[in-house]
């Protein structure tokens, strides 16, 4: 069954290649001890509408959408954020650090490690804003790693926090995922214009407190090509003239997707991936998933085959109203979990799923990862 929670309405580097798959995080335990979101902060993001989206879609041609009923039909996305003219990723780092210590949970000085995912068609983006947060903290911060995982960057940097050492049993990870797609999409491109959307999350990762981590694995798997009606790469990079989504004319470096061959396999992939979560679940637990949300399209017709497979399982969604978030989407919907507005389904554990663009090999891998947590 698939159900949106009633969230708030908007008013140094580190290589992941070779990590290690996960499948009982060591001692100490590792728990999820809180996530909050920035989402409804009208002064750091906008609402871009889906009349606005056919709009954009068409300056490059005939081949847009013809109104806003179609971006829906297309995206089943109603709404998508972009930054507000003035706001830039560091500033949604800085807004992360001030939300923690307004809900007492610390500030960025008070954390072991930050582990920083900012997903980016230039390489450096992340280790850039890793630096200029380092350079704007008014005390030392602890090491701040830059990471570009895109759509599976959560799970990713969740591989990576129970591999953190601790230096003391109080010893506390940081996740922040900023995300700010419209830097390096074109908004007339059909494939990305009316799913991807900015978002900004923060969760931290303690010994003591928090939804326990008790599985986890995550990996980069080949795509095979050779079925599709279209063979090419799932993923692409190039510099050239696109439009922003404030419609101007620019030339940028941007991303182009194979849709048809990442519908077929993100599908297969992300089923494969709670499968294997799902069998190391204590038989008949109540479970909930919660699932990277690439579009609408995707999102229905996976979890109408994992009904099919797997009919215990709820599907937690917010695309409608938030947009294809990249890595943000899974903290996302962990912060609408704890929110008290939120109608929760009776569950006692969480599955945590992804599946998209393996930034190391975009042209023939996707990165997948799941994860098993306690509530």
């Amino acid at each position: 069954m698939l159900f949106s929670p009633r969230c708030p309405s908007p008013k140094a580097r580190t290589d992941t290649a070779h990590c290690p798959v996960i499948h009982h995080p060591p001692e100490p335990q590792y728990r999820l001890a809180e996530t909050i979101s920035l989402c409804a902060r009208t002064d750091l993001f906008e609402t871009l509408s889906n009349e606005r989206v056919s709009e954009l879609s068409q300056l490059a041609g005939p081949g847009g959408f013809a109104n806003a009923a179609a971006v829906l039909r297309s995206t089943g996305v109603s709404a998508r954020r972009i930054l507000q003219p003035d706001v830039q990723p560091l500033h949604l780092a800085l807004a992360l650090e001030i939300a923690l210590d307004q809900q007492n949970l610390g500030r960025f000085e008070d954390f072991t490690t930050i582990l920083l995912c900012h997903s980016h068609t230039d390489p450096t983006a992340a280790e850039q804003l890793a630096s200029s947060l380092q350079q704007q903290a008014r005390h030392p911060l602890p090491p701040v790693h830059g990471i570009n995982a895109g759509c599976s960057g959560f799970l990713q940097q969740l591989q990576l926090a129970c591999h953190v050492p601790h230096c003391s049993r109080h010893s506390r990870t940081l996740l922040l995922n900023i995300e700010t797609p419209e830097h390096w999409h074109c908004a007339a491109d059909r494939a990305f214009c009316g799913l991807v959307s900015a978002a900004a999350t923060a969760t931290i990762i303690d010994q003591h407190w928090g939804r326990p981590v008790h599985w986890l694995q995550t990996a980069d798997l080949p795509v095979p090509d050779s079925h599709l009606l279209e063979p090419g790469p799932l993923f692409h990079t190039e510099i050239t003239d696109s439009i922003t989504f404030r419609g101007t004319a620019q030339s940028r470096h941007i991303m182009r997707m194979h849709g048809e061959a990442v519908f077929v396999h993100a599908i297969e992939l992300m089923l494969h991936a709670v499968k294997d979560a799902w069998q190391q679940l204590p038989p008949g637990s109540p479970v909930t998933l919660i699932p990277h949300q690439p579009s609408g399209k995707l999102l229905r017709t996976f979890a109408a085959a994992l009904q099919s497979q797997l009919p215990q399982i709820d599907v937690l969604s917010n695309l409608e109203h938030s947009g294809n978030t990249i890595s943000a989407t899974i903290p996302e919907l962990l912060a609408c979990l704890t929110s008290a507005t939120t109608a929760q389904p009776a569950t006692s554990h969480l599955i945590l799923a992804a599946c998209g663009i393996c930034m190391r090999r975009m042209h023939d891998h996707l990165s997948c990862g799941s994860a098993w947590i306690g509530l």
